[in-house]
């Protein structure tokens, strides 16, 4: 990895510190292989289209998102990512024939994936069950929906929060660490250039979801 990068990832991995407190239980996933692997993994590639998953296993990041598929496909998917060494996160929000319910859950895990995004906590909650990587999946369009999001937090931890749209997180991020002063924070969406990715690192995002293709430079 490029030295510039390197602190952006240790900084994520001190997240297996984090201990329980007002009954909030600890990350479901500590100092995992894949965990490590996501922590170290300051862009991560999301793939939105079947065709883009083969420039995202020859390009650098570690990590991959993956918005496309249905049970047909995703076991091939899964398993091609695996072999090139990637760690794979689903997000299930944008999965074609599976529901966001236990049971899709169950089938993910069943074909070896790492881990699930979404916006639903229920979900997230039947993914912590199952010893996967869970990143709850907010919009931060407006106060409520932050406040919202501040209060889904003190009833659920999950192992990293994604933050949409991108240019808005370092402006609301301080808000979700009040709560949990650890939290891992995961930007997406409206990224244009890898100097707006810099930037957002700097400002204590620990890791930014791109699509363009062209910004899977580490």
């Amino acid at each position: 990895m490029n030295t510039r990068w390197k602190s952006y990832g240790s900084r994520m991995g001190s997240y297996s510190s984090l201990v329980e407190e007002e009954g909030v239980p600890r990350p479901s996933v500590e100092l995992s292989e894949s965990w490590n692997q996501v922590a170290e993994s300051p862009i991560i590639a999301a793939v939105n289209a079947p065709e883009a998953l083969a420039v995202a296993l020859e390009a650098p990041p570690r990590t991959i998102y993956l918005l496309t598929g249905d049970p047909l496909s995703l076991p091939n998917m899964l398993a091609r990512a695996k072999d090139a060494g990637k760690v794979c996160l689903v997000n299930i929000d944008f999965i074609d024939g599976l529901s966001r319910d236990k049971h899709a859950v169950e089938f993910l895990a069943a074909h070896k994936v790492a881990g699930v995004v979404s916006t639903r906590s229920d979900t997230l909650r039947a993914a912590k069950a199952l010893g996967l990587i869970t990143v709850q999946r907010t919009f931060a369009i407006d106060s409520a929906a932050v406040q919202a999001t501040v209060r889904s937090l003190m009833q659920f931890l999950p192992d990293a929060i994604e933050i949409l749209p991108a240019p808005v997180a370092p402006r609301v991020l301080p808000k979700f660490r009040e709560v949990h002063a650890k939290l891992q924070v995961i930007a997406g969406g409206l990224i244009e250039g890898v100097q707006e990715i810099e930037s957002l690192l700097a400002a204590g995002v620990n890791s930014v979801s791109v699509s363009n293709s062209r910004l899977w430079v580490i």
